[in-house]
């Protein structure tokens, strides 16, 4: 399979089960780094309350055919992505970008950050946003290999865990 034979397309409502199912089972390699059982349900119901979430201002995913194999949430600004208004982020922000294993190092993530640039740039944004943390190195290394940088302005704490900051200068 080649990247041109993924479609990027906006999250169709028929289509939310099985974009659901492939955001828990792209996340689902995290599981083990959360220490408390505790956490790791509290963040994947978090994930799963995502999908229906009334800030998101669109979803979008990749398809193979009829076949979801990744995807991200646009949100427009940081009160409506995080309820962290204090933030003061005011551009396009992305959450929870995730690829399902059988479709990682095919450029399924790669293709839809472009598509997100492309959304951003359509809102005359200066700069896109997301946020990660250190367990997810790998696509820290992705977003800081497309020209992301670290805002560490803009970065905040979920319980204990350090919520860093990435912008991509449009």
């Amino acid at each position: 399979m080649t990247v041109a034979e993924i479609v990027i397309e906006h999250l169709k409502e028929e289509d939310y089960a099985s974009y659901l199912e492939v955001l828990v089972e792209s996340y689902a390699q995290y599981e083990k780094e959360y220490e408390n059982p505790e956490d790791w349900a509290s963040y994947l119901s978090d994930i799963r309350a995502s999908v229906g979430n009334p800030n998101a201002e669109t979803i979008l995913v990749a398809k193979r055919g009829d076949e979801i194999l990744g995807g991200l949430q646009l949100f427009t600004d940081s009160g409506k992505a995080y309820g962290l208004p204090e933030l003061n982020i005011q551009s396009t922000i992305v959450r929870l970008l995730g690829v399902h294993p059988k479709g990682r190092g095919l450029g399924v993530a790669k293709k839809l950050l472009h598509e997100s640039f492309a959304f951003a740039r359509n809102r005359q944004d200066q700069a896109l946003y997301l946020h990660s943390g250190d367990i997810m190195q790998t696509a820290i290394n992705l977003y800081l290999s497309l020209g992301f940088v670290r805002d560490e302005s803009k970065e905040f704490y979920k319980g204990q865990k350090l919520v860093k900051s990435f912008r991509y200068e449009l």
